[in-house]
């Protein structure tokens, strides 16, 4: 059958005998106007599409489908002037920034007992000939000070160190303690202060090193003023075990010699200006300086090139050699492993100042106690020791 010149008009979906000739034209217009109510609404959601629209026109309904309107969800966001349906994300929570450490401090309890927890580290931005090199200028600067520069500048002034009153004794290894801690201090800044900057950290406190924070005393698991106490009750049963192994086995028969606290006991005199000289040096000046020194710098040091207990051993021994007396070698490594335990813990310090400071006045107490109930301490060393070595 053929087709007439008008059927080129209708749309291609239709089959030529399924519409009347006389509504050819209604339905065409019916098509139009559903195709530009499409236009308009493609124009307002671009990134929305309508889905295929059905290629039957009835004659009998001009409402749209349904399943044509494009649903529109979530609020739109201006694109080039128009209205769109931006992307939802969920926002993501940056990490947290990594532990100081190898992370087995992250728990928020103690973990007193928790051998895994001692292990942390420190990476600092050098490498071992600077602390050899560092140790060696420090004991270099340490000596030179105490018993060259300022021996040296009391003979200049006309003092004879030989004439020294007790009084004069303490006031002067005050002031070797307060140009030693001074010294000591400028030499390890400027031994560090290049790998810090060279490192692209902002300071040494953001890697975690000299860290003098007096700030969350008791907070989980870090807090400095827990791990002191908690060392400050250690320190008397590990030292005095030490000791009483030692006498066991006569180290002190076979050794000889003074101690360090023989050199304190011959400037005790009773009055509050050589005990405040004394317990200056003693429980503030000297631990300031040995633990930036020997834990500070040394310990975390060492924790980059070894395990971290044997970082502990290392400075703990150094930590008593430091002190030139062999007879309290064992004692100061065994107080030296103490102090640098709970410095692997709190990560900060002022805890082994605190553990250090504490120990040294209450010894430094105890014996101006002892001098002012009438005791004549030095006999008393004296006669301890013969009890021992016998």
């Amino acid at each position: 059958m053929a087709v007439g010149a008008d059927a080129q008009l209708r749309p291609a979906c239709h089959r030529p005998a399924c519409i009347p000739h006389g509504l050819q034209h209604s339905s065409i217009e019916i098509y139009r106007s559903q195709l530009n109510s499409l236009r308009k609404t493609y124009a307002q959601t671009p990134l929305s599409r309508p889905r295929a629209a059905s290629c039957c026109c009835s004659t009998t309904s001009k409402k749209h489908d349904p399943q044509l309107t494009p649903k529109i969800q979530g609020q739109p966001a201006k694109i080039w002037g128009k209205s769109v349906i931006a992307p939802t994300r969920t926002p993501q929570n940056p990490p947290p920034d990594p532990p100081n450490g190898d992370g087995n401090n992250d728990s928020p309890t103690w973990g007193v007992f928790d051998l895994s927890r001692y292990s942390d580290r420190w990476e600092v931005p050098w490498g071992p000939r600077l602390v050899a090199g560092g140790m060696a200028l420090w004991f270099g600067s340490f000596i030179g000070v105490g018993f060259v520069l300022v021996p040296q500048l009391y003979r200049a002034a006309g003092i004879s160190l030989s004439d020294l009153s007790p009084e004069d004794r303490a006031t002067f290894t005050l002031v070797c303690q307060a140009v030693e801690t001074v010294v000591s201090l400028g030499l390890v800044r400027a031994l560090t202060a290049g790998p810090l900057s060279r490192s692209g950290a902002a300071s040494a406190a953001q890697q975690g090193l000299f860290v003098y924070d007096p700030r969350r005393p008791f907070a989980k698991p870090r807090g400095w003023a827990f791990w002191g106490v908690l060392g400050l009750l250690a320190a008397p049963v590990a030292v005095q075990g030490v000791a009483a192994l030692l006498a066991a086995v006569g180290y002190d028969r076979a050794v000889g010699g003074g101690g360090t606290v023989d050199g304190v006991a011959g400037m005790i005199e009773l009055d509050l200006p050589t005990y405040l000289a004394l317990l200056g040096v003693t429980g503030g000046l000297a631990p300031l300086l040995e633990e930036t020194v020997f834990r500070g710098f040394l310990l975390t040091s060492l924790t980059r090139f070894m395990p971290t207990w044997a970082a502990v051993v290392a400075s703990s021994v150094s930590f008593g050699l430091a002190h030139l007396s062999a007879r309290d070698l064992p004692v100061l490594s065994a107080l030296g492993l103490l102090l640098g335990w709970s410095y692997v813990r709190s990560r900060n310090l002022l805890t082994p100042i605190l553990i250090h400071g504490v120990w040294n006045s209450a010894v430094l107490t105890l014996l101006f106690f002892l001098a002012a109930e009438g005791v004549d301490v030095q006999q008393l060393l004296s006669d301890m020791r013969d009890a021992v070595g016998g």
